[in-house]
């Protein structure tokens, strides 16, 4: 796994376990870089977004990827951005997942309305605000609220694995169970 020079992960999905991403460029960085790099920020937000997948693992979920400006070059990203395939995308609609998910989770912090406004004046998802991750399911008639190209709303396999400031595909993980 490398950064491209446009500080992207190369095409594809790169399959890592918790173990693997903790030891990977994207917390340590990439060895001989002259570029500053925050890993101890970036060990915190894999430790928060372990908390969320094993919740989400708990649940019967399986594919979960990783992306946003974590899986970039930057000092200093964020948060980390994600998706989820549900086992049943009917739990998604109907909520019993996001109540199975908030029985495990201490804060409830598990929903997808944005009602919390952060230090910037943006709305956040009350996962973003506890633990600084936000991971969406991926299911039929869920998008990501974003157009791609063409003038279409992208779903989250799409929108994760695209660029919008260059317009690039990029890479993404997809974390494993270790």
């Amino acid at each position: 796994m490398r950064f491209n020079e446009y500080g992207l992960l190369e095409p594809g999905d790169y399959p890592l376990t918790f173990e693997q991403l903790r030891e990977s460029i994207l917390v340590k960085g990439e060895e001989n870089s002259l570029l500053p790099w925050d890993g101890y920020w970036r060990s915190r937000l894999v430790e928060n977004l372990e908390i969320c997948v094993k919740q989400l693992w708990a649940c019967g979920v399986e594919e979960i990827y990783i992306d946003g400006s974590f899986c970039t070059d930057k000092y200093q990203p964020n948060d980390i951005d994600g998706y989820f395939i549900p086992p049943d995308p009917q739990a998604v609609f109907n909520g019993k997942l996001i109540e199975q998910l908030n029985r495990l989770d201490p804060h409830k912090c598990w929903g997808w309305d944005r009602n919390r406004f952060d230090a910037y004046g943006n709305l956040q998802l009350e996962m973003w605000h506890r633990y600084r991750v936000e991971l969406y399911p991926h299911c039929k008639g869920v998008y990501s609220g974003v157009k791609n190209g063409q003038g279409q709303n992208m779903k989250f396999d799409e929108f994760f694995r695209r660029d919008r400031d260059f317009d690039m595909v990029k890479g993404i993980v997809k974390l494993m169970k270790g």
